[in-house]
């Protein structure tokens, strides 16, 4: 409609511009009507599927205060030491859906939420590994959760609980990294994850990522609850600020010295898994990734290591027989069972 109003306005066929140009003003003026009208509408809806989801969902665990807001923290199980788990660099308790049960059957476990995940409030502090185990430390004495732990890390997880170990050294019975992010590991924040990650945000509250269904999934018995947790927009706040530090943790975890004789079991997935496409550049990327894994190895002289086979890199979902194994074996040796 505006080049048709500059044609007739070069050709001087001025009352026709005009008409055009008030035409315009009146599609401009009910498209804004239509975009206020759908964003509260959108709004309407998610603030009536959350207070839904609410009442239908609510945290299984307790929700525990650490100065001004409060953590996550789902515990089962009976016996010692017990078992902490801690989920990659966006993820929930759900995460261990598969892991948790079993364990529960021969020790204390528990998985919790970080600051702005899952069922936890967000945390006004940066999301460096140094921070977080400071917060689940807090968080575990808080519960009434008595030390020694075994701790297990899962991808970005690994950061935390190598953190905690050296910050709570007397604490820790030993460590499970399952598929560990390496602090060598090149993770790059590219402007379409940058770009995605805040539309997510900001689209959130008027219920356009629910909609399209672009957050939640996973297997059915727990997509919903998937879908109460991640529809939300601190999430993807949360998510941005702890991908942005990711490099500043890596060299907080860089700096880490030896965990002496602490039992240490890696368990990486599997380099020679079929792609799932056709990538020439595949086996390249998963034998470096697999030396990353073997150089964990060096921080204990009580380590060992476990090729999760046919898994990838969310091991305690594709094999949580693995990663229950070895987390079996540390709490058997030092328990006595």
């Amino acid at each position: 409609m505006l080049l048709a109003a500059g044609v007739a306005a070069i050709t001087a066929h001025h009352d026709v511009s005009r008409s055009i140009f008030r035409a315009l003003r009146y599609v401009f003026g009910a498209e804004v009507v239509f975009v206020v009208v759908m964003a509260a509408v959108g709004a309407l809806y998610q603030a009536i599927s959350i207070t839904r989801e609410q009442r239908l969902y609510p945290p299984p665990g307790k929700l525990v205060d650490i100065d001004g807001y409060r953590l996550h923290l789902y515990c089962s199980g009976e016996g010692g030491p017990t078992v902490i788990l801690d989920y990659g660099r966006v993820g929930s308790y759900l995460d261990w859906y598969y892991v948790q049960p079993q364990i529960a059957r021969f020790a204390r476990v528990c998985s919790y939420d970080r600051g702005g995940y899952g069922w936890s409030d967000p945390s006004p502090k940066p999301r460096l590994p140094s921070v977080m185990a400071e917060e689940l430390h807090t968080l575990l004495a808080r519960a009434g959760e008595k030390p020694p732990y075994v701790l297990v890390g899962h991808s970005f997880g690994s950061f935390d609980v190598l953190m905690y170990a050296h910050k709570y050294r007397e604490e820790v019975a030993g460590i499970v990294l399952v598929d560990g992010a390496h602090p060598d590991q090149r993770f790059p924040f590219h402007w379409r994850d940058k770009l995605w990650l805040r539309a997510m945000q900001f689209t959130a509250p008027f219920g356009l990522p629910r909609w399209r269904h672009w957050c939640g999934g996973g297997s059915p018995e727990i997509a919903p609850i998937k879908t109460a947790i991640f529809c939300r927009a601190h999430i993807y706040r949360t998510d941005y600020d702890q991908w942005a530090a990711f490099s500043e943790g890596a060299d907080e975890v860089r700096k880490l010295g030896s965990l002496g004789s602490l039992p240490l079991h890696v368990v990486s997935r599997d380099p020679d898994r079929a792609p799932s496409s056709s990538d020439p550049a595949f086996s390249t990327r998963e034998q470096h990734w697999l030396k990353l894994q073997q150089q964990f190895l060096q921080l204990s002289s009580n380590a060992t290591h476990t090729i999760a086979t046919g898994s990838g890199h969310d091991v305690m979902k594709a094999r949580p027989d693995v990663v229950v194994e070895a987390i079996r074996k540390i709490v058997v040796n030092k328990s006595g069972l």
